[in-house]
């Protein structure tokens, strides 16, 4: 249930911070957009700068964002305990002893017969 939970609120805030880096990137894009109707150099400005302006605004907006995230996480796991550890069970493998390949006898005389 508590897995399931992190999930959902990991999947709410990366589509929180998809939306910050789009909003930034059209508002960059369109006061990129204004600046160049305004201005006396507009020919020598290229219409992808616009994009490129907006895209690198978008991709800054999502980085500072995902380091806010790392930072909260990492403060959030300094200050709660950690899990414990599972303990290892009378079934796991560990207190097993190592058993060599297994081969066949050719001593056998059932599989004599059959050859």
């Amino acid at each position: 249930m508590a897995g399931q939970t992190m999930n959902r609120w990991r999947r709410l805030w990366l589509i929180i911070k998809l939306m910050a880096a789009v909003a930034a990137c059209v508002a960059v894009a369109v006061q990129a957009f204004l600046y160049m109707l305004d201005s006396p150099d507009a020919a020598q400005i290229h219409p992808l700068s616009i994009v490129v302006a907006g895209l690198i605004f978008g991709f800054i907006t999502f980085g500072i964002l995902s380091l806010i995230e790392i930072g909260i996480l990492g403060l959030v796991g300094f200050f709660l305990p950690g899990t414990p550890q599972p303990q290892p069970t009378p079934e796991s493998d560990e207190g097993l002893s190592p058993q060599g390949p297994l081969a066949l006898q050719s001593d056998d005389p059932a599989h004599q017969k059959n050859l």
